[in-house]
């Protein structure tokens, strides 16, 4: 009878420890711990471990701390698969606890756990919530002795309230948990956000991103070229097998690197996740690991950033889009003489961005791809390529805004349009140089191996002559184009021949031909009573023979000689060499057509 109720009064003390431990602690390392003190001391044992059922892998995990040892990454090494068998398997499917006093000859133990945590007997017993099996319970070491069923008896009696134990411990783990995450998803989704507003573009936001994951961060667009980067290593180079090995890890998983990228493929194999918003693709976010792979808040954070790379794509093409129907719209009725009211046309290019006065350049920019795709022709590629296309217009605003003072850039067929003060040739040439240096460096920040093609209309004094300077830029570009002329900007004065062989043929295109290649040698003789273009003309009949053409003249063939040193000098240049010789001799021809025979001087002009 004595016997009965002091096992009934321990039964009781046992129940009352548990359950004082249950409200102990709410940590859940804690709670465990003190859940096997409680029971160490009931069941006088040297220690125990929890193993919990992880259902993504299935498996029973044992649970830190466990066994009295403190080291996290051995206690990680006890993962036991449910097809690998095993006491702590059998006992979580059966449902039925099991007493070992035996522990290195008892078949039914994996003797590398017994090795590693020093058991000489066991009493394991499942841990069961709602006929739900969650687990297993070690108690290991009995120190009076052998266990016995009394303590068998005794540990099961305390079992359920265990599990509800480690239960309600694990959901109020996972309950904080979700709650961090979302107060850094809402801290890294403000963040983000907010760079978008203040500084909007790639190259922020791929900044603030990397500062956010302490991780290389590269922007990829759908074919894998960089858009921007921040901390990206130079030897990473984009490859199709990111997109083959490197998906984003399950935010649900553990973080250990298993149905993700593991350690191995982390330290050199960067993780890439999509670029998409609605139906509208951008391309990829490509995130370097460094060695750690990547935990829950990193993947959810590279998910809310891949959301808003896509959202500021989208801002991007919309608004390049936006603009340059509009701007085209209105450049259109500019160049085409709608505007007949030369303040009014003034006035609506003060609107569109171009504030400074005086006379003008029209000025033609076009990005294709590299020479070595053959298809890449200018329009086909802009509309592959609207992404790009915005980028590159906001880079060159920016560009003229530091060289010119204005941003006056407007998206127009194939590419751009600006506007640039016209001031004198030689300076005017310089600044297009300036220009088509930034531009170029830009353009290759934008899209890697991207060939930009600059070309500049004459100058003119009035907004109702920019169709004309703009249907020369136009006809200097076709020339760039033809003979693939993108390592420097090219003027309609620069064209040569190529302004009559690829003009509309009309007079006006004749005439200033004819006054670049000669008319500085026309002036001279009207202004000196010289006769230079007619000894021109003699020493190229002459097949530029000295001697044979002084003779046609009548003259000596050092005067000749004198006469052919001035013409030199005049024209810039050498008349029977190169490009020169095939210009000079057209020129002629032109000079002796009716309506050509005579060049005003430039008071006249």
């Amino acid at each position: 009878m004595a016997a009965d109720i002091e096992e009934s009064q321990r039964r009781i003390s046992a129940l009352v420890r548990v359950g004082r431990a249950m409200v102990s602690a709410a940590d859940y390392e804690l709670a465990l711990g003190t859940l096997i003190e409680t029971v160490s001391r009931l069941l006088d044992v040297e220690t125990g471990g929890f193993l919990v059922y992880d259902p993504a892998h299935d498996e029973l995990v044992l649970q830190q701390p466990a066994f009295g040892i403190e080291d996290p990454k051995l206690i990680a090494e006890y993962h036991v698969p449910l097809s690998a068998g095993g006491n702590a398997v059998r006992v979580f499917l059966s449902q039925r606890a099991y007493l070992c006093n035996d522990a290195e000859h008892d078949p039914r133990m994996i003797h590398r756990f017994v090795e590693m945590f020093g058991a000489r007997n066991i009493l394991s017993i499942p841990l069961i919530v709602e006929d739900r099996p969650i687990g297993v319970f070690h108690a290991i070491n009995k120190r009076s002795g052998d266990f016995d069923h009394a303590d068998l008896d005794l540990l099961t009696l305390v079992a359920p309230l265990m599990a509800v134990s480690v239960s309600s411990a694990q959901m109020f783990r996972e309950l904080r948990e979700k709650s961090r995450l979302l107060e850094r998803a809402v801290f890294l989704q403000a963040e983000l956000s907010r760079t978008a507003l203040d500084a909007p573009g790639m190259e922020p936001l791929a900044e603030r991103l990397a500062d956010l994951i302490a991780r290389p961060v590269m922007v990829l667009d759908s074919a894998l070229r960089p858009m921007a980067s921040a901390r990206w290593p130079e030897e990473q180079l984009p490859n199709q097998s990111w997109l083959r090995r490197g998906r984003l890890p399950d935010p649900g998983g553990t973080g250990t690197g298993r149905g993700g990228n593991t350690a191995g493929d982390a330290a050199d194999h960067p993780v890439v996740t999509p670029i998409a918003v609605g139906t509208h693709f951008g391309g990829y976010l490509a995130v370097l690991p460094g060695g750690a792979s990547l935990d829950v808040l990193d993947t959810r954070a590279i998910e809310h950033a891949a959301g808003i790379f896509a959202l500021e794509m989208l801002r991007e093409q919309s608004a390049y889009e936006v603009e340059s129907r509009l701007k085209g719209d209105v450049l259109q009725d500019l160049f085409t003489g709608s505007y007949r009211d030369e303040d009014e046309a003034a006035g609506l290019l003060r609107r569109l961005g171009y504030t400074l006065p005086g006379a003008y350049r029209v000025v033609r920019v076009e990005a294709a791809a590299a020479s070595g795709d053959r298809e890449g022709r200018p329009a086909r590629w802009q509309e592959e390529m609207q992404g790009p296309h915005s980028r590159l217009y906001g880079a060159l605003n920016e560009v003229c805004v530091k060289v010119l003072g204005v941003a006056a850039v407007a998206p127009w067929r194939s590419g751009f349009l600006l506007l640039m003060p016209a001031l004198n040739p030689e300076g005017d040439f310089q600044v297009a140089q300036e220009l088509f240096e930034h531009f170029r460096f830009v353009g290759e920040q934008v899209r890697p191996g991207l060939r930009l093609s600059l070309c500049l209309g004459s100058a003119v004094a009035a907004v109702g002559a920019l169709g004309q300077s703009l249907e020369e830029a136009e006809r200097a570009l076709a020339v760039a184009r033809t003979l693939e002329i993108v390592d420097r900007p090219l003027a309609f004065e620069h064209l040569g021949v190529y302004r009559v062989l690829l003009g509309p043929n009309n007079a006006r295109d004749r005439r200033d031909f004819v006054d670049e290649a000669l008319g500085s040698v026309v002036r001279y003789d009207l202004e000196h009573g010289t006769d230079l273009v007619d000894t021109l003309r003699a020493w190229v009949a002459a097949d530029y023979n000295v001697g044979a053409a002084a003779s046609r003249m009548f003259v000596h063939a050092n005067t000749l000689k004198y006469r052919l040193k001035r013409i030199r000098t005049l024209i810039g240049g050498d008349p029977s060499r190169g490009d020169l010789r095939l210009q000079i001799e057209l020129a002629l021809k032109m000079l002796d057509l009716p309506r050509l025979t005579s060049i005003a001087p430039p008071a006249e002009r």
